[in-house]
């Protein structure tokens, strides 16, 4: 699929919660990374982020749910009005492949305190 270049794309992630940057279990901290592309055996090709303090094989992946990700990032193209998730996850993948074509990237994880609420 070719991507106009003027397309404006919007993607919601899915992360655990906040454990201290727990590896395997919690969210990571706030800050700039690089997404790597790479082979893993579980997703095919995905991006891994690099450059975590005391975490290895952060994955931005599928996954709708919390419960979906063992430390890594899911994306989606919505956010779920009832529940803490993000929806069409796999559209989403598909859509950020596109856009991205495999090449190294910048990730910036920021406080949005709000961002799954309604009308803030």
């Amino acid at each position: 699929m070719q991507v106009p270049s003027n397309t404006v794309h919007k993607f919601f992630t899915i992360e655990r919660p906040w454990l201290d940057n727990k590896p395997f279990e919690s969210c990571i901290p706030l800050g700039e990374y690089t997404l790597k592309w790479q082979e893993s055996p579980k997703f095919d090709w995905c991006y891994e982020v690099e450059n975590v303090e005391g975490r290895t094989h952060i994955l931005l992946h599928v996954a709708n749910y919390p419960t979906d990700v063992v430390g890594c990032i899911g994306l989606g193209l919505s956010l779920m009005g009832d529940r803490i998730a993000v929806g069409s996850s796999k559209a989403a993948m598909a859509a950020f492949h596109d856009v991205t074509g495999g090449k190294p990237w910048q990730l910036r994880i920021a406080n949005a305190p709000y961002a799954a609420l309604q009308n803030h």
